[in-house]
Protein backbone atom coordinates (compact mmCIF):
# COMPACT_ATOMS: atom_id res chain seq x y z
CA UNK A 1 0.00 0.00 0.00
CA UNK A 2 2.49 1.99 1.08
CA UNK A 3 4.70 1.59 -2.38
CA UNK A 4 1.03 2.40 -4.30
CA UNK A 5 0.82 5.89 -2.37
CA UNK A 6 4.40 6.94 -3.13
CA UNK A 7 3.89 5.94 -6.98
CA UNK A 8 1.11 7.86 -6.89
CA UNK A 9 3.11 11.18 -5.12
CA UNK A 10 5.67 10.77 -7.84
CA UNK A 11 2.79 10.50 -10.29
CA UNK A 12 1.56 14.16 -9.28
CA UNK A 13 5.23 15.55 -8.61
CA UNK A 14 6.23 14.77 -12.32
CA UNK A 15 2.95 16.67 -13.16
CA UNK A 16 3.50 19.52 -11.72
CA UNK A 17 5.75 22.97 -11.90
CA UNK A 18 7.04 24.52 -9.01
CA UNK A 19 8.48 27.81 -8.53
CA UNK A 20 8.89 30.84 -5.68
CA UNK A 21 7.39 34.00 -5.60
CA UNK A 22 7.06 37.17 -3.43
CA UNK A 23 3.89 38.45 -2.16
CA UNK A 24 4.02 41.66 -3.45
CA UNK A 25 1.73 45.12 -3.64
CA UNK A 26 -1.28 44.93 -6.09
CA UNK A 27 0.20 48.37 -7.89
CA UNK A 28 3.02 50.60 -6.99
CA UNK A 29 1.96 54.26 -8.01
CA UNK A 30 5.01 56.91 -7.90
CA UNK A 31 3.92 60.10 -7.83
CA UNK A 32 6.17 63.25 -8.89
CA UNK A 33 5.84 66.61 -8.49
CA UNK A 34 2.84 68.39 -11.17
CA UNK A 35 3.78 72.04 -10.50
CA UNK A 36 6.71 73.65 -9.54
CA UNK A 37 7.50 75.43 -6.22
CA UNK A 38 8.93 75.05 -2.94
CA UNK A 39 7.78 72.82 -0.38
CA UNK A 40 5.29 74.70 2.35
CA UNK A 41 4.81 71.42 4.66
CA UNK A 42 5.14 67.92 4.44
CA UNK A 43 3.71 65.22 6.85
CA UNK A 44 6.32 62.67 7.13
CA UNK A 45 5.23 60.56 9.88
CA UNK A 46 2.67 59.12 7.51
CA UNK A 47 5.73 57.13 5.89
CA UNK A 48 4.46 53.25 6.26
CA UNK A 49 0.82 53.73 7.21
CA UNK A 50 -2.43 53.90 5.75
CA UNK A 51 -3.57 56.61 3.35
CA UNK A 52 -6.25 58.61 4.89
CA UNK A 53 -6.93 60.62 2.09
CA UNK A 54 -5.04 63.98 3.74
CA UNK A 55 -2.83 66.28 2.00
CA UNK A 56 0.48 64.90 2.56
CA UNK A 57 2.47 67.61 0.60
CA UNK A 58 1.35 70.75 -0.11
CA UNK A 59 3.65 73.19 -2.04
CA UNK A 60 3.57 76.87 -1.95
CA UNK A 61 0.61 78.29 -4.04
CA UNK A 62 -0.05 81.76 -2.69
CA UNK A 63 0.54 83.79 -5.56
CA UNK A 64 -1.59 80.97 -7.39
CA UNK A 65 -4.25 82.18 -5.13
CA UNK A 66 -3.90 85.53 -5.16
CA UNK A 67 -4.09 85.72 -9.24
CA UNK A 68 -7.25 83.14 -9.02
CA UNK A 69 -9.16 86.00 -6.90
CA UNK A 70 -7.69 88.64 -9.05
CA UNK A 71 -8.95 86.79 -12.41
CA UNK A 72 -12.62 85.76 -10.66
CA UNK A 73 -12.89 89.57 -10.20
CA UNK A 74 -11.83 90.70 -13.59
CA UNK A 75 -14.18 87.61 -14.95
CA UNK A 76 -17.24 88.77 -13.05
CA UNK A 77 -16.56 92.55 -14.42
CA UNK A 78 -15.95 91.13 -17.75
CA UNK A 79 -19.63 89.42 -17.69
CA UNK A 80 -21.41 92.40 -16.37
CA UNK A 81 -19.64 94.37 -18.97
CA UNK A 82 -20.93 92.47 -21.62
CA UNK A 83 -24.51 92.27 -20.29
CA UNK A 84 -24.12 95.88 -20.74
CA UNK A 85 -23.30 95.51 -23.70
CA UNK A 86 -25.60 93.04 -24.87
CA UNK A 87 -28.37 95.56 -23.92
CA UNK A 88 -26.59 98.73 -25.74
CA UNK A 89 -26.62 96.44 -28.63
CA UNK A 90 -29.79 95.71 -28.60
CA UNK A 91 -31.05 99.58 -27.96
CA UNK A 92 -28.67 100.45 -30.83
CA UNK A 93 -30.36 97.81 -33.50
CA UNK A 94 -33.95 99.68 -32.55
CA UNK A 95 -32.15 102.74 -33.12
CA UNK A 96 -30.83 101.36 -36.80
CA UNK A 97 -34.02 100.08 -37.57
CA UNK A 98 -35.97 103.65 -36.99
CA UNK A 99 -33.54 105.50 -38.62
CA UNK A 100 -33.49 102.85 -41.58
CA UNK A 101 -37.53 103.64 -41.75
CA UNK A 102 -37.10 106.76 -41.81
CA UNK A 103 -34.75 107.20 -44.58
CA UNK A 104 -36.95 104.87 -46.78
CA UNK A 105 -39.95 107.33 -46.05
CA UNK A 106 -38.48 110.10 -47.14
CA UNK A 107 -35.66 109.08 -50.10
CA UNK A 108 -37.40 108.91 -52.77
CA UNK A 109 -39.66 112.25 -51.93
CA UNK A 110 -39.74 115.20 -54.19
CA UNK A 111 -40.93 117.17 -51.48
CA UNK A 112 -37.46 116.48 -49.38
CA UNK A 113 -34.19 118.22 -50.22
CA UNK A 114 -30.96 116.33 -51.01
CA UNK A 115 -29.57 117.51 -47.86
CA UNK A 116 -32.36 116.32 -45.72
CA UNK A 117 -31.84 113.20 -47.72
CA UNK A 118 -28.63 113.05 -46.80
CA UNK A 119 -28.95 114.11 -43.82
CA UNK A 120 -30.91 111.10 -42.71
CA UNK A 121 -28.66 108.66 -44.78
CA UNK A 122 -25.67 109.84 -42.50
CA UNK A 123 -28.05 109.15 -39.40
CA UNK A 124 -28.77 105.82 -40.59
CA UNK A 125 -25.04 104.95 -41.28
CA UNK A 126 -24.08 106.41 -38.08
CA UNK A 127 -26.55 104.13 -36.27
CA UNK A 128 -24.96 101.46 -38.35
CA UNK A 129 -21.49 102.32 -37.04
CA UNK A 130 -22.47 102.22 -33.96
CA UNK A 131 -24.26 98.52 -34.15
CA UNK A 132 -20.93 96.98 -35.86
CA UNK A 133 -18.95 99.15 -32.92
CA UNK A 134 -21.05 97.25 -30.66
CA UNK A 135 -20.86 93.52 -31.83
CA UNK A 136 -17.52 93.96 -32.67
CA UNK A 137 -17.16 94.74 -28.62
CA UNK A 138 -19.28 91.74 -27.64
CA UNK A 139 -17.08 89.50 -29.46
CA UNK A 140 -13.96 90.66 -27.82
CA UNK A 141 -15.48 90.36 -24.95
CA UNK A 142 -16.31 86.82 -25.43
CA UNK A 143 -12.70 85.62 -26.57
CA UNK A 144 -11.35 87.87 -23.48
CA UNK A 145 -14.40 86.10 -21.14
CA UNK A 146 -13.06 82.52 -22.75
CA UNK A 147 -9.33 83.11 -22.31
CA UNK A 148 -9.96 84.46 -18.28
CA UNK A 149 -11.92 81.34 -18.15
CA UNK A 150 -9.22 79.34 -19.26
CA UNK A 151 -6.57 81.14 -17.15
CA UNK A 152 -8.89 80.07 -14.28
CA UNK A 153 -9.36 76.50 -14.96
CA UNK A 154 -5.73 76.30 -15.47
CA UNK A 155 -5.06 77.87 -11.88
CA UNK A 156 -7.29 75.96 -10.07
CA UNK A 157 -5.69 73.01 -11.29
CA UNK A 158 -2.19 74.07 -10.65
CA UNK A 159 -3.61 74.88 -6.62
CA UNK A 160 -5.06 71.02 -6.81
CA UNK A 161 -1.93 69.81 -7.96
CA UNK A 162 0.72 71.58 -5.28
CA UNK A 163 -1.99 69.69 -2.34
CA UNK A 164 -0.26 66.03 -3.04
CA UNK A 165 -2.54 63.18 -1.71
CA UNK A 166 -2.13 59.28 -2.05
CA UNK A 167 -5.89 57.67 -2.43
CA UNK A 168 -7.06 56.22 1.07
CA UNK A 169 -6.59 53.51 1.74
CA UNK A 170 -2.83 52.80 -0.30
CA UNK A 171 0.19 52.29 1.75
CA UNK A 172 2.13 55.35 1.59
CA UNK A 173 5.62 53.69 1.27
CA UNK A 174 8.36 56.76 1.12
CA UNK A 175 8.12 60.25 0.81
CA UNK A 176 10.95 61.75 -1.39
CA UNK A 177 11.09 65.91 -0.08
CA UNK A 178 11.22 67.78 2.75
CA UNK A 179 9.77 71.08 3.90
CA UNK A 180 11.75 73.50 2.33
CA UNK A 181 12.72 71.87 -1.05
CA UNK A 182 12.20 73.35 -3.99
CA UNK A 183 10.39 70.44 -6.32
CA UNK A 184 10.35 71.15 -10.30
CA UNK A 185 7.99 69.25 -12.64
CA UNK A 186 8.43 65.53 -12.79
CA UNK A 187 10.33 65.03 -9.41
CA UNK A 188 9.36 62.07 -7.25
CA UNK A 189 7.93 63.19 -4.35
CA UNK A 190 6.02 60.02 -2.82
CA UNK A 191 5.39 55.98 -3.41
CA UNK A 192 2.65 54.58 -2.48
CA UNK A 193 1.24 51.01 -2.82
CA UNK A 194 -2.64 49.22 -3.47
CA UNK A 195 -2.36 47.01 -0.62
CA UNK A 196 -5.98 46.23 -1.01
CA UNK A 197 -4.65 43.05 -3.18
CA UNK A 198 -1.70 40.78 -3.39
CA UNK A 199 0.46 39.19 -6.52
CA UNK A 200 2.57 36.98 -7.43
CA UNK A 201 4.68 37.21 -10.33
CA UNK A 202 6.43 33.95 -11.31
CA UNK A 203 8.05 33.34 -14.77
CA UNK A 204 7.07 30.53 -16.53
CA UNK A 205 9.13 27.77 -18.77
CA UNK A 206 7.67 27.47 -22.65
CA UNK A 207 6.28 24.38 -22.11
CA UNK A 208 4.25 25.17 -19.08
CA UNK A 209 2.79 28.45 -20.44
CA UNK A 210 0.24 26.03 -22.44
CA UNK A 211 -1.22 24.23 -19.13
CA UNK A 212 -0.67 27.15 -16.72
CA UNK A 213 -4.17 28.73 -16.99
CA UNK A 214 -5.62 24.98 -17.16
CA UNK A 215 -3.17 23.79 -13.75
CA UNK A 216 -4.69 24.18 -10.03
CA UNK A 217 -2.20 26.20 -7.94
CA UNK A 218 -0.80 25.04 -4.56
CA UNK A 219 0.48 27.48 -2.07
CA UNK A 220 2.96 25.82 0.53
CA UNK A 221 1.95 22.59 -0.72
CA UNK A 222 -2.07 23.79 0.10
CA UNK A 223 -4.77 23.74 -2.46
CA UNK A 224 -6.31 27.37 -3.50
CA UNK A 225 -8.58 28.52 -5.62
CA UNK A 226 -6.09 31.13 -7.06
CA UNK A 227 -5.54 31.11 -11.00
CA UNK A 228 -3.35 32.79 -13.54
CA UNK A 229 -4.75 36.55 -13.71
CA UNK A 230 -2.86 37.38 -17.09
CA UNK A 231 0.56 36.03 -18.91
CA UNK A 232 2.82 38.01 -21.45
CA UNK A 233 3.18 36.96 -25.34
CA UNK A 234 6.83 37.49 -25.15
CA UNK A 235 9.60 36.56 -23.30
CA UNK A 236 11.30 38.35 -20.67
CA UNK A 237 14.14 40.55 -20.89
CA UNK A 238 15.76 39.47 -17.94
CA UNK A 239 14.82 35.98 -17.17
CA UNK A 240 15.32 35.09 -20.91
CA UNK A 241 13.19 32.50 -22.47
CA UNK A 242 10.54 32.50 -19.62
CA UNK A 243 7.44 33.96 -19.99
CA UNK A 244 6.04 36.43 -17.07
CA UNK A 245 3.04 35.45 -15.68
CA UNK A 246 0.91 37.38 -12.43
CA UNK A 247 -1.39 35.59 -9.75
CA UNK A 248 -3.53 38.07 -8.17
CA UNK A 249 -4.51 36.96 -4.29
CA UNK A 250 -6.81 38.24 -1.61
CA UNK A 251 -4.60 40.79 0.61
CA UNK A 252 -2.39 38.96 2.78
CA UNK A 253 -1.24 39.54 6.75
CA UNK A 254 1.68 40.79 5.49
CA UNK A 255 3.76 41.27 1.79
CA UNK A 256 7.33 40.43 0.53
CA UNK A 257 6.59 36.83 2.40
CA UNK A 258 8.31 34.27 -0.25
CA UNK A 259 5.85 31.63 -1.45
CA UNK A 260 6.11 28.23 -2.93
CA UNK A 261 3.59 28.05 -6.24
CA UNK A 262 2.88 24.36 -7.41
CA UNK A 263 1.54 24.29 -10.56
CA UNK A 264 -0.28 20.66 -10.91
CA UNK A 265 -2.25 19.20 -13.69
CA UNK A 266 -6.22 18.65 -13.11
CA UNK A 267 -6.98 15.34 -12.26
Amino acid sequence: MKYILSLFVLALSLNASIYYAKVEPYEKYSIKAAASGEVMSVFKEAEGRVSKGGVLIRIDDALNKKDLESSNKKLKSLKRTMELTVKNLKNSKEVERIRENSYKRIKNLKTKSKASKDAELINLINASNQVLSLENSLENLKVSISDLEFKIASLEDVIKKKSIKIKQGYLIYKIYVNKGDFVNVGMPVVDGYDISKGKLTIYLSSEDVQKAKQSKIYINDKLSNLSIDKIWKVVDTQNISSYKAEIIMPAPKRFSELLKIELRDKQ
